[in-house]
Protein backbone atom coordinates (compact mmCIF):
# COMPACT_ATOMS: atom_id res chain seq x y z
CA UNK A 1 0.00 0.00 0.00
CA UNK A 2 2.29 2.49 -1.09
CA UNK A 3 -0.77 5.18 -1.22
CA UNK A 4 -0.65 4.93 2.46
CA UNK A 5 2.61 7.45 2.55
CA UNK A 6 1.15 9.26 -0.38
CA UNK A 7 -2.04 9.87 1.76
CA UNK A 8 -0.53 11.35 4.84
CA UNK A 9 2.61 12.88 3.79
CA UNK A 10 2.33 13.62 0.54
CA UNK A 11 5.22 10.95 -0.49
CA UNK A 12 4.39 8.33 -3.03
CA UNK A 13 5.22 4.84 -1.44
CA UNK A 14 6.07 4.06 -5.47
CA UNK A 15 5.65 5.25 -8.51
CA UNK A 16 1.89 3.91 -9.01
CA UNK A 17 0.52 5.67 -5.81
CA UNK A 18 1.64 9.12 -7.46
CA UNK A 19 -1.53 9.99 -8.66
CA UNK A 20 -3.43 9.10 -5.20
CA UNK A 21 -1.66 12.01 -3.45
CA UNK A 22 -3.36 14.34 -5.79
CA UNK A 23 -7.02 13.97 -3.86
CA UNK A 24 -5.40 11.72 -0.94
CA UNK A 25 -3.16 14.10 1.04
CA UNK A 26 -5.46 17.45 0.56
CA UNK A 27 -7.78 14.57 2.51
CA UNK A 28 -5.25 14.02 5.05
CA UNK A 29 -5.01 17.90 5.42
CA UNK A 30 -8.91 18.01 5.99
CA UNK A 31 -8.99 15.28 8.86
CA UNK A 32 -10.49 12.92 6.58
CA UNK A 33 -6.92 10.77 6.80
CA UNK A 34 -8.87 7.32 8.06
CA UNK A 35 -11.67 8.16 5.28
CA UNK A 36 -8.94 8.51 2.46
CA UNK A 37 -6.84 5.11 3.92
CA UNK A 38 -9.98 2.83 3.87
CA UNK A 39 -11.17 3.93 0.71
CA UNK A 40 -7.81 3.17 -0.96
CA UNK A 41 -7.64 -0.26 0.69
CA UNK A 42 -11.32 -0.87 -0.38
CA UNK A 43 -10.96 0.12 -4.05
CA UNK A 44 -7.72 -2.03 -4.10
CA UNK A 45 -9.56 -4.75 -3.30
CA UNK A 46 -12.65 -4.65 -5.51
CA UNK A 47 -10.02 -3.70 -8.31
CA UNK A 48 -7.65 -6.77 -7.73
CA UNK A 49 -10.90 -9.15 -7.45
CA UNK A 50 -12.15 -7.67 -10.77
CA UNK A 51 -8.44 -7.78 -12.42
CA UNK A 52 -8.41 -11.91 -11.27
CA UNK A 53 -12.17 -12.29 -12.70
CA UNK A 54 -11.32 -10.80 -15.91
CA UNK A 55 -7.85 -13.19 -15.95
CA UNK A 56 -9.73 -15.77 -15.32
CA UNK A 57 -12.34 -15.17 -18.24
CA UNK A 58 -10.00 -14.25 -21.50
CA UNK A 59 -7.07 -16.69 -19.99
CA UNK A 60 -7.91 -19.27 -22.52
CA UNK A 61 -8.07 -16.88 -25.46
CA UNK A 62 -5.10 -14.43 -24.22
CA UNK A 63 -2.59 -15.43 -27.03
CA UNK A 64 -4.59 -13.45 -30.08
CA UNK A 65 -5.42 -10.72 -27.91
CA UNK A 66 -1.50 -10.03 -26.58
CA UNK A 67 -0.23 -10.21 -30.13
CA UNK A 68 -2.48 -7.03 -31.32
CA UNK A 69 0.05 -5.11 -29.13
CA UNK A 70 2.97 -3.96 -30.76
CA UNK A 71 5.48 -1.32 -30.24
CA UNK A 72 3.21 1.50 -32.17
CA UNK A 73 0.02 0.18 -29.54
CA UNK A 74 2.20 0.76 -26.69
CA UNK A 75 3.72 4.07 -28.12
CA UNK A 76 0.02 5.22 -28.30
CA UNK A 77 -0.97 3.85 -25.12
CA UNK A 78 2.46 5.86 -23.67
CA UNK A 79 0.78 8.91 -25.45
CA UNK A 80 -2.75 8.06 -23.87
CA UNK A 81 -1.42 7.92 -20.45
CA UNK A 82 0.80 11.45 -20.89
CA UNK A 83 -3.14 13.45 -21.98
CA UNK A 84 -3.81 12.73 -18.38
CA UNK A 85 -1.92 15.70 -17.69
CA UNK A 86 -4.37 18.02 -19.11
CA UNK A 87 -6.80 16.38 -16.61
CA UNK A 88 -4.93 17.02 -13.68
CA UNK A 89 -5.51 20.28 -11.60
CA UNK A 90 -2.72 22.39 -11.99
CA UNK A 91 -2.47 26.48 -11.59
CA UNK A 92 -0.79 27.45 -15.04
CA UNK A 93 -1.02 25.70 -18.55
CA UNK A 94 2.28 26.94 -19.95
CA UNK A 95 4.03 26.13 -16.46
CA UNK A 96 2.50 22.12 -17.01
CA UNK A 97 4.16 22.13 -20.39
CA UNK A 98 7.30 23.36 -19.27
CA UNK A 99 7.62 21.06 -16.66
CA UNK A 100 6.41 18.08 -19.08
CA UNK A 101 8.98 18.98 -21.72
CA UNK A 102 11.46 18.97 -18.47
CA UNK A 103 10.26 15.44 -17.27
CA UNK A 104 10.74 13.72 -21.18
CA UNK A 105 14.01 15.56 -21.60
CA UNK A 106 15.38 14.12 -18.22
CA UNK A 107 14.17 10.96 -18.93
CA UNK A 108 16.47 11.02 -22.06
CA UNK A 109 19.60 11.28 -20.16
CA UNK A 110 21.31 8.15 -20.16
CA UNK A 111 21.63 5.77 -23.65
CA UNK A 112 19.58 6.30 -27.23
CA UNK A 113 17.39 3.11 -27.24
CA UNK A 114 18.20 3.44 -30.96
CA UNK A 115 22.12 3.31 -31.30
CA UNK A 116 22.53 2.52 -27.46
CA UNK A 117 25.39 5.51 -27.66
CA UNK A 118 25.91 7.53 -24.30
CA UNK A 119 23.80 10.63 -24.05
CA UNK A 120 23.77 13.32 -22.16
CA UNK A 121 25.78 11.62 -19.53
CA UNK A 122 29.03 13.80 -19.86
CA UNK A 123 31.70 11.13 -18.76
CA UNK A 124 29.65 9.50 -16.09
CA UNK A 125 29.37 5.85 -16.41
CA UNK A 126 26.97 5.58 -13.36
CA UNK A 127 23.99 7.66 -15.67
CA UNK A 128 24.44 5.02 -18.40
CA UNK A 129 21.18 3.67 -17.74
CA UNK A 130 19.66 7.24 -16.92
CA UNK A 131 18.16 8.80 -13.81
CA UNK A 132 16.66 5.87 -11.20
CA UNK A 133 12.88 6.51 -10.68
CA UNK A 134 12.75 5.36 -7.38
CA UNK A 135 15.48 7.89 -6.52
CA UNK A 136 14.01 10.78 -8.77
CA UNK A 137 10.99 10.27 -6.97
CA UNK A 138 12.06 10.04 -3.65
CA UNK A 139 14.12 13.27 -4.03
CA UNK A 140 10.92 14.85 -5.92
CA UNK A 141 8.44 14.04 -3.28
CA UNK A 142 9.57 12.85 -0.14
CA UNK A 143 13.11 15.06 0.29
CA UNK A 144 11.16 18.22 -1.37
CA UNK A 145 8.15 17.63 1.77
CA UNK A 146 11.38 17.14 4.39
CA UNK A 147 12.82 20.33 3.53
CA UNK A 148 9.39 22.03 4.51
CA UNK A 149 8.85 20.01 6.92
CA UNK A 150 11.52 22.18 9.54
CA UNK A 151 7.80 24.83 10.84
CA UNK A 152 5.90 23.27 13.46
CA UNK A 153 2.66 22.22 12.17
CA UNK A 154 0.96 19.65 12.07
CA UNK A 155 -0.27 17.47 8.71
CA UNK A 156 -4.04 17.69 9.75
CA UNK A 157 -4.56 21.57 9.04
CA UNK A 158 -5.51 23.69 12.16
CA UNK A 159 -9.18 23.91 13.11
CA UNK A 160 -9.31 20.08 11.75
CA UNK A 161 -9.83 17.43 13.80
CA UNK A 162 -7.83 14.65 12.97
CA UNK A 163 -10.00 11.90 13.53
CA UNK A 164 -12.69 13.33 11.77
CA UNK A 165 -12.87 10.81 9.04
CA UNK A 166 -14.62 7.42 9.39
CA UNK A 167 -13.61 3.80 8.22
CA UNK A 168 -17.34 2.86 7.21
CA UNK A 169 -17.32 6.57 5.05
CA UNK A 170 -14.60 5.69 3.01
CA UNK A 171 -15.58 1.91 2.03
CA UNK A 172 -19.04 3.60 1.45
CA UNK A 173 -17.24 6.00 -0.87
CA UNK A 174 -16.27 3.04 -2.73
CA UNK A 175 -19.46 0.87 -2.70
CA UNK A 176 -21.53 3.65 -3.78
CA UNK A 177 -19.41 4.47 -6.74
CA UNK A 178 -19.99 1.27 -8.60
CA UNK A 179 -19.19 2.82 -12.47
CA UNK A 180 -16.67 4.44 -10.85
CA UNK A 181 -14.67 1.70 -9.65
CA UNK A 182 -15.64 -0.58 -12.73
CA UNK A 183 -14.84 1.57 -15.25
CA UNK A 184 -11.06 2.06 -12.97
CA UNK A 185 -10.66 -1.35 -12.87
CA UNK A 186 -11.37 -2.23 -16.57
CA UNK A 187 -8.99 0.47 -17.26
CA UNK A 188 -6.33 -1.01 -15.41
CA UNK A 189 -6.95 -4.87 -16.04
CA UNK A 190 -6.66 -3.86 -19.77
CA UNK A 191 -3.64 -1.90 -19.77
CA UNK A 192 -1.78 -4.57 -17.32
CA UNK A 193 -2.66 -7.02 -20.22
CA UNK A 194 -0.13 -5.42 -22.32
CA UNK A 195 3.75 -5.91 -21.82
CA UNK A 196 5.79 -3.14 -20.25
CA UNK A 197 3.39 -0.76 -19.65
CA UNK A 198 3.16 -0.69 -15.85
CA UNK A 199 0.88 0.68 -12.97
CA UNK A 200 1.92 4.45 -13.55
CA UNK A 201 0.44 4.71 -17.19
CA UNK A 202 -2.68 3.01 -15.26
CA UNK A 203 -3.35 4.80 -12.41
CA UNK A 204 -2.96 8.34 -13.89
CA UNK A 205 -5.54 6.88 -16.83
CA UNK A 206 -7.70 6.13 -14.45
CA UNK A 207 -7.28 9.38 -12.63
CA UNK A 208 -7.77 11.55 -15.70
CA UNK A 209 -11.04 9.18 -16.70
CA UNK A 210 -12.44 9.99 -13.42
CA UNK A 211 -12.10 13.85 -13.72
CA UNK A 212 -13.39 13.58 -17.80
CA UNK A 213 -16.44 11.88 -16.62
CA UNK A 214 -17.13 14.20 -13.25
CA UNK A 215 -20.10 16.62 -12.98
CA UNK A 216 -17.99 18.75 -11.24
CA UNK A 217 -13.95 18.05 -12.04
CA UNK A 218 -13.03 21.58 -10.61
CA UNK A 219 -13.17 19.41 -7.16
CA UNK A 220 -10.36 17.17 -8.19
CA UNK A 221 -7.27 17.88 -6.75
CA UNK A 222 -8.61 19.72 -3.45
CA UNK A 223 -9.73 16.64 -1.70
CA UNK A 224 -12.30 14.85 -4.13
CA UNK A 225 -12.56 11.09 -2.67
CA UNK A 226 -13.01 9.95 -6.37
CA UNK A 227 -9.50 11.09 -7.01
CA UNK A 228 -8.50 8.48 -4.65
CA UNK A 229 -10.58 6.14 -5.67
CA UNK A 230 -10.02 6.05 -9.74
CA UNK A 231 -6.20 4.93 -8.74
CA UNK A 232 -6.08 2.74 -6.13
CA UNK A 233 -8.46 0.19 -8.11
CA UNK A 234 -6.51 0.72 -11.40
CA UNK A 235 -3.13 0.04 -10.04
CA UNK A 236 -4.79 -2.81 -8.00
CA UNK A 237 -6.50 -4.37 -11.44
CA UNK A 238 -3.23 -3.87 -13.09
CA UNK A 239 -1.95 -7.02 -11.33
CA UNK A 240 -4.16 -9.34 -12.36
CA UNK A 241 -4.07 -8.85 -16.30
CA UNK A 242 -0.16 -8.20 -15.97
CA UNK A 243 -0.04 -11.83 -15.02
CA UNK A 244 -1.73 -12.65 -18.76
CA UNK A 245 1.63 -12.05 -20.55
CA UNK A 246 4.29 -13.50 -18.17
CA UNK A 247 2.15 -16.34 -18.19
CA UNK A 248 1.38 -16.65 -21.99
CA UNK A 249 4.48 -15.46 -23.95
CA UNK A 250 6.95 -15.05 -20.48
CA UNK A 251 6.50 -11.34 -21.15
CA UNK A 252 7.13 -9.33 -17.99
CA UNK A 253 5.85 -5.73 -17.04
CA UNK A 254 7.78 -4.62 -14.58
CA UNK A 255 10.08 -5.92 -11.79
CA UNK A 256 7.80 -8.52 -10.26
CA UNK A 257 7.26 -9.81 -13.49
CA UNK A 258 11.12 -10.63 -13.72
CA UNK A 259 11.55 -12.28 -10.94
CA UNK A 260 8.59 -13.92 -11.42
CA UNK A 261 9.73 -15.27 -14.85
CA UNK A 262 12.86 -16.05 -13.39
CA UNK A 263 11.07 -18.19 -10.83
CA UNK A 264 9.59 -20.15 -13.32
CA UNK A 265 12.58 -20.41 -15.59
CA UNK A 266 14.70 -21.99 -12.26
CA UNK A 267 11.68 -24.77 -11.71
CA UNK A 268 11.95 -25.93 -15.28
CA UNK A 269 7.97 -24.72 -15.95
CA UNK A 270 7.93 -22.79 -20.14
CA UNK A 271 5.37 -19.77 -20.17
CA UNK A 272 3.09 -20.51 -23.03
CA UNK A 273 0.83 -23.24 -24.11
CA UNK A 274 1.92 -25.36 -20.79
CA UNK A 275 1.63 -23.09 -18.02
CA UNK A 276 -2.74 -22.40 -20.21
CA UNK A 277 -2.87 -26.47 -20.49
CA UNK A 278 -0.42 -28.91 -18.78
CA UNK A 279 0.09 -26.96 -16.27
CA UNK A 280 -3.26 -24.92 -15.82
CA UNK A 281 -3.58 -26.07 -11.85
CA UNK A 282 -0.31 -24.23 -11.31
CA UNK A 283 -0.98 -20.69 -13.00
CA UNK A 284 -4.72 -20.99 -11.28
CA UNK A 285 -3.32 -21.22 -8.07
CA UNK A 286 -0.53 -18.52 -8.37
CA UNK A 287 -3.93 -16.09 -9.87
CA UNK A 288 -5.15 -16.89 -6.32
CA UNK A 289 -2.16 -16.49 -4.53
CA UNK A 290 -2.04 -12.89 -5.88
CA UNK A 291 -5.62 -12.32 -5.39
CA UNK A 292 -5.58 -13.00 -1.53
CA UNK A 293 -2.29 -11.08 -0.71
CA UNK A 294 -4.02 -8.26 -2.69
CA UNK A 295 -6.81 -8.81 -0.21
CA UNK A 296 -5.13 -9.61 2.47
CA UNK A 297 -3.35 -5.98 2.13
CA UNK A 298 -6.42 -4.68 1.94
CA UNK A 299 -7.79 -5.81 5.00
CA UNK A 300 -5.07 -4.73 7.37
CA UNK A 301 -5.08 -1.69 5.71
CA UNK A 302 -9.01 -0.85 6.66
CA UNK A 303 -7.82 -2.48 10.05
CA UNK A 304 -5.15 0.01 10.86
CA UNK A 305 -6.83 3.23 9.50
CA UNK A 306 -7.52 4.17 12.61
CA UNK A 307 -4.16 4.66 13.69
CA UNK A 308 -2.41 5.34 10.92
CA UNK A 309 -4.49 8.50 10.45
CA UNK A 310 -3.24 9.62 14.01
CA UNK A 311 0.17 10.10 12.40
CA UNK A 312 -1.35 13.26 11.49
CA UNK A 313 -1.24 14.61 14.58
CA UNK A 314 2.42 14.53 15.15
CA UNK A 315 4.55 17.46 15.15
CA UNK A 316 6.04 17.15 12.28
CA UNK A 317 9.14 18.93 12.82
CA UNK A 318 9.75 16.40 15.59
CA UNK A 319 10.00 13.46 12.38
CA UNK A 320 11.79 15.55 9.76
CA UNK A 321 15.52 15.12 10.59
CA UNK A 322 14.87 11.05 11.02
CA UNK A 323 13.08 10.77 8.08
CA UNK A 324 15.28 12.63 6.00
CA UNK A 325 18.54 10.79 7.25
CA UNK A 326 16.09 7.75 6.46
CA UNK A 327 15.67 8.80 3.55
CA UNK A 328 19.13 9.61 2.02
CA UNK A 329 20.58 6.27 3.35
CA UNK A 330 18.07 4.50 1.42
CA UNK A 331 18.30 6.24 -1.66
CA UNK A 332 22.00 5.58 -1.35
CA UNK A 333 21.08 1.71 -1.09
CA UNK A 334 18.94 1.26 -3.91
CA UNK A 335 21.93 0.10 -6.22
CA UNK A 336 24.90 1.56 -4.01
CA UNK A 337 26.00 4.37 -6.28
CA UNK A 338 25.99 8.12 -5.01
CA UNK A 339 25.03 8.92 -8.34
CA UNK A 340 21.78 8.18 -6.94
CA UNK A 341 22.06 10.11 -3.58
CA UNK A 342 23.48 13.26 -5.94
CA UNK A 343 20.23 12.80 -8.21
CA UNK A 344 17.66 12.71 -5.51
CA UNK A 345 19.22 16.19 -3.65
CA UNK A 346 18.68 17.91 -6.98
CA UNK A 347 15.21 16.60 -7.87
CA UNK A 348 14.35 17.00 -4.47
CA UNK A 349 15.56 20.71 -4.19
CA UNK A 350 13.55 21.56 -7.89
CA UNK A 351 10.40 19.80 -6.49
CA UNK A 352 10.74 21.97 -3.32
CA UNK A 353 11.17 25.50 -5.21
CA UNK A 354 8.55 24.11 -7.68
CA UNK A 355 6.05 23.76 -5.06
CA UNK A 356 6.91 27.01 -3.35
CA UNK A 357 6.49 29.06 -6.79
CA UNK A 358 3.13 27.35 -6.94
CA UNK A 359 4.42 25.13 -9.86
CA UNK A 360 3.08 22.05 -11.14
CA UNK A 361 4.79 19.01 -10.12
CA UNK A 362 3.08 15.88 -11.07
CA UNK A 363 3.21 16.41 -15.01
CA UNK A 364 6.71 16.50 -14.53
CA UNK A 365 6.55 12.95 -12.71
CA UNK A 366 3.81 11.43 -15.60
CA UNK A 367 6.22 12.69 -18.52
CA UNK A 368 9.39 11.85 -16.56
CA UNK A 369 8.13 7.93 -16.19
CA UNK A 370 6.52 7.45 -19.61
CA UNK A 371 9.69 9.31 -20.95
CA UNK A 372 11.90 6.60 -22.03
CA UNK A 373 8.55 4.38 -22.57
CA UNK A 374 7.29 6.55 -25.13
CA UNK A 375 10.67 6.93 -26.62
CA UNK A 376 11.59 3.26 -27.36
CA UNK A 377 8.27 1.89 -28.88
CA UNK A 378 8.27 5.67 -31.12
CA UNK A 379 12.49 4.15 -32.06
CA UNK A 380 11.08 0.90 -32.89
CA UNK A 381 7.78 2.05 -34.38
CA UNK A 382 9.79 4.02 -36.94
CA UNK A 383 12.67 0.93 -37.50
CA UNK A 384 9.19 -1.40 -38.39
CA UNK A 385 7.74 1.88 -40.28
CA UNK A 386 11.29 1.62 -42.65
CA UNK A 387 10.77 -1.69 -43.66
CA UNK A 388 7.25 -2.09 -44.12
CA UNK A 389 6.13 -3.59 -41.09
CA UNK A 390 3.74 -1.32 -39.33
CA UNK A 391 0.79 -0.18 -41.31
CA UNK A 392 -1.70 1.84 -39.00
CA UNK A 393 -4.78 1.75 -40.88
CA UNK A 394 -4.52 -2.09 -40.88
CA UNK A 395 -4.33 -2.32 -37.32
CA UNK A 396 -7.59 -1.86 -35.20
CA UNK A 397 -5.80 -2.19 -31.84
CA UNK A 398 -3.86 1.48 -32.53
CA UNK A 399 -6.89 2.86 -34.57
CA UNK A 400 -8.86 2.03 -31.39
CA UNK A 401 -6.72 3.49 -28.95
CA UNK A 402 -6.12 6.60 -30.87
CA UNK A 403 -9.66 7.20 -31.20
CA UNK A 404 -9.73 7.20 -27.39
CA UNK A 405 -6.71 9.26 -27.19
CA UNK A 406 -8.73 11.95 -29.57
CA UNK A 407 -11.78 11.56 -27.25
CA UNK A 408 -9.88 11.94 -24.18
CA UNK A 409 -8.07 15.29 -25.41
CA UNK A 410 -11.48 16.60 -26.60
CA UNK A 411 -13.24 15.92 -23.30
CA UNK A 412 -10.59 16.66 -20.84
CA UNK A 413 -9.96 19.99 -22.51
CA UNK A 414 -13.61 20.85 -23.07
CA UNK A 415 -13.66 20.21 -19.09
CA UNK A 416 -11.04 22.08 -17.92
CA UNK A 417 -12.02 24.74 -19.75
CA UNK A 418 -15.65 24.54 -18.71
CA UNK A 419 -14.09 24.52 -14.78
CA UNK A 420 -11.78 27.54 -15.22
CA UNK A 421 -9.21 25.60 -13.15
CA UNK A 422 -6.17 28.06 -13.79
CA UNK A 423 -5.47 30.28 -10.76
CA UNK A 424 -2.18 30.65 -11.16
CA UNK A 425 -0.64 34.00 -9.55
CA UNK A 426 3.62 34.59 -10.76
CA UNK A 427 5.83 35.45 -8.26
CA UNK A 428 8.06 38.32 -10.04
CA UNK A 429 11.73 37.73 -9.91
CA UNK A 430 11.82 34.16 -7.87
CA UNK A 431 9.35 32.84 -11.01
CA UNK A 432 11.29 34.57 -13.62
CA UNK A 433 14.73 33.24 -12.31
CA UNK A 434 13.48 29.24 -11.92
CA UNK A 435 12.34 29.74 -15.59
CA UNK A 436 15.24 31.21 -16.87
CA UNK A 437 17.47 28.38 -15.12
CA UNK A 438 14.97 25.66 -16.38
CA UNK A 439 15.69 26.85 -19.75
CA UNK A 440 19.28 27.38 -19.46
CA UNK A 441 19.68 23.73 -18.40
CA UNK A 442 17.66 22.44 -21.55
CA UNK A 443 19.40 24.94 -23.12
CA UNK A 444 23.15 23.29 -22.01
CA UNK A 445 21.55 19.90 -23.17
CA UNK A 446 20.40 21.24 -26.39
CA UNK A 447 23.89 22.29 -26.79
CA UNK A 448 25.70 19.41 -26.01
CA UNK A 449 23.37 17.47 -28.70
CA UNK A 450 23.92 19.49 -31.80
CA UNK A 451 27.95 18.94 -30.76
CA UNK A 452 27.16 14.91 -30.55
CA UNK A 453 28.20 14.09 -33.85
CA UNK A 454 24.84 12.74 -34.52
CA UNK A 455 24.69 10.35 -31.92
CA UNK A 456 21.68 12.37 -30.66
CA UNK A 457 18.19 11.38 -32.72
CA UNK A 458 16.35 14.51 -33.96
CA UNK A 459 13.90 13.60 -31.56
CA UNK A 460 15.94 14.39 -28.66
CA UNK A 461 17.45 17.72 -30.24
CA UNK A 462 13.85 18.96 -30.98
CA UNK A 463 12.91 18.33 -27.45
CA UNK A 464 15.45 20.24 -26.06
CA UNK A 465 14.92 23.08 -28.31
CA UNK A 466 11.29 23.20 -27.68
CA UNK A 467 11.71 23.13 -24.13
CA UNK A 468 14.15 25.44 -24.02
CA UNK A 469 12.26 28.09 -25.75
CA UNK A 470 9.48 27.47 -23.85
CA UNK A 471 11.18 28.07 -20.18
CA UNK A 472 12.31 31.27 -22.07
CA UNK A 473 9.11 32.32 -23.35
CA UNK A 474 7.60 31.98 -19.52
CA UNK A 475 10.69 33.82 -17.93
CA UNK A 476 10.19 36.90 -20.45
CA UNK A 477 6.78 36.62 -19.56
CA UNK A 478 6.78 36.86 -16.09
CA UNK A 479 8.99 39.85 -16.47
CA UNK A 480 6.48 41.54 -18.63
CA UNK A 481 3.71 40.63 -16.04
CA UNK A 482 5.88 41.65 -13.13
CA UNK A 483 8.59 42.86 -13.39
CA UNK A 484 11.85 41.98 -10.90
CA UNK A 485 9.62 42.67 -8.35
CA UNK A 486 9.12 39.88 -5.19
CA UNK A 487 5.81 38.54 -4.42
CA UNK A 488 6.40 36.04 -2.86
CA UNK A 489 9.21 34.23 -1.09
CA UNK A 490 10.71 31.00 -1.40
CA UNK A 491 12.71 30.81 1.90
CA UNK A 492 10.06 32.50 4.51
CA UNK A 493 9.55 30.67 7.43
CA UNK A 494 12.82 29.25 8.41
CA UNK A 495 13.10 27.40 5.22
CA UNK A 496 16.21 28.38 3.95
CA UNK A 497 18.39 26.36 6.34
CA UNK A 498 17.06 23.02 6.24
CA UNK A 499 17.14 24.00 1.87
CA UNK A 500 20.77 24.55 2.28
CA UNK A 501 21.66 21.67 4.60
CA UNK A 502 20.04 19.30 1.98
CA UNK A 503 21.69 20.92 -0.64
CA UNK A 504 25.03 21.05 0.87
CA UNK A 505 24.88 16.99 1.36
CA UNK A 506 26.36 16.14 -1.80
CA UNK A 507 29.47 17.88 -1.70
CA UNK A 508 29.90 16.54 2.45
CA UNK A 509 29.60 12.98 1.43
CA UNK A 510 32.15 13.69 -1.74
CA UNK A 511 34.26 15.32 1.04
CA UNK A 512 33.99 13.24 4.06
CA UNK A 513 32.11 10.06 3.01
CA UNK A 514 28.53 9.08 3.72
CA UNK A 515 28.42 8.19 7.48
CA UNK A 516 30.12 11.72 8.33
CA UNK A 517 28.12 13.72 6.15
CA UNK A 518 25.20 12.18 8.06
CA UNK A 519 26.57 12.99 11.33
CA UNK A 520 27.47 16.78 10.20
CA UNK A 521 24.05 16.84 8.97
CA UNK A 522 22.49 15.81 12.20
CA UNK A 523 24.94 18.43 13.78
CA UNK A 524 24.44 21.65 12.17
CA UNK A 525 20.70 20.56 12.02
CA UNK A 526 20.35 20.51 15.64
CA UNK A 527 22.55 23.69 16.38
CA UNK A 528 19.79 25.62 14.62
CA UNK A 529 16.28 24.63 16.28
CA UNK A 530 13.91 26.57 17.37
CA UNK A 531 14.78 27.42 21.16
CA UNK A 532 12.35 25.63 23.08
CA UNK A 533 14.01 22.48 22.17
CA UNK A 534 17.01 23.38 23.98
CA UNK A 535 17.94 19.89 25.96
CA UNK A 536 18.69 18.49 22.32
CA UNK A 537 21.34 21.20 21.71
CA UNK A 538 23.30 20.09 24.96
CA UNK A 539 23.37 16.49 23.33
CA UNK A 540 23.58 17.54 20.26
CA UNK A 541 27.51 15.81 19.69
CA UNK A 542 26.19 12.69 21.36
CA UNK A 543 23.32 12.39 18.94
CA UNK A 544 25.86 13.51 15.74
CA UNK A 545 28.17 10.31 17.34
CA UNK A 546 25.20 8.19 17.21
CA UNK A 547 23.87 8.90 13.78
CA UNK A 548 27.42 8.31 12.44
CA UNK A 549 27.51 5.10 14.28
CA UNK A 550 24.28 3.75 12.71
CA UNK A 551 24.80 5.17 9.87
CA UNK A 552 28.19 3.53 9.42
CA UNK A 553 26.57 0.00 10.51
CA UNK A 554 23.54 0.52 7.90
CA UNK A 555 25.94 1.37 5.24
CA UNK A 556 28.92 -0.57 5.75
CA UNK A 557 28.29 -3.48 7.44
CA UNK A 558 24.79 -4.18 6.75
CA UNK A 559 24.85 -3.26 3.23
CA UNK A 560 27.91 -3.65 2.51
CA UNK A 561 28.04 -1.28 -0.42
CA UNK A 562 31.24 -0.72 -2.02
CA UNK A 563 31.26 3.30 -2.22
CA UNK A 564 34.23 5.15 -3.50
CA UNK A 565 36.80 6.25 -0.66
CA UNK A 566 36.02 10.40 0.55
CA UNK A 567 38.03 12.82 -1.33
CA UNK A 568 39.81 13.67 2.04
CA UNK A 569 40.80 9.74 2.87
CA UNK A 570 42.14 10.30 -1.24
CA UNK A 571 44.56 13.35 -0.09
CA UNK A 572 45.62 12.09 3.14
CA UNK A 573 46.74 8.78 1.12
CA UNK A 574 48.13 10.66 -1.42
CA UNK A 575 50.25 13.25 1.09
CA UNK A 576 50.80 10.62 3.79
CA UNK A 577 51.50 7.11 1.50
CA UNK A 578 54.65 5.16 2.43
Amino acid sequence: MGSITAILFNVPGNASSAAVLLDGHPMARKGEARTAIACAATASAIGSLFGVVVLLAILPVVQPLLLEFGPLERLLLGVWGLSTIIAIPNSSSSRALAVTLLGLLCAMIGSDPGTGLPRWTFGNLQLFDGFGTVAVLLGFFTLSEIIGWRQSYRISAEGTDPSAGSVRRGIAAVLTRPLLTARSSLIGTFIGVIPGVGGTVASFVAYGQAVQWSDNPERFGTGDIRGVIAPEAAVDSKDGGSLLPVLAFGLPGSEGGVILVTVLAIHGLVPGTPMLTDDLPLSLTLILALLMSNLLTSIVGVTLAPWLARLTRLRIDKIALPALIASLVTILQLNGLLVDLYVAVGFGLLGYILRRLDWPRVPFIIAFILGSFIEINFALTLRLAEVGRVSFWDQPAAMTISALILISFGWMLWGRKASQQARFSAKGAADAALALGLAVFALLLAYTAIQGDGSYSSYAQTLAWTTTLVCFGIAMGSIIQRGWSFTGEVFTGGRGIPFALVAAVPFSTFFVGVPAAMALLTFVWLVFVPREAAWRRRSVVGLSILVFGIVYFAVELLARLRLPDPFIVTLFERNFSF
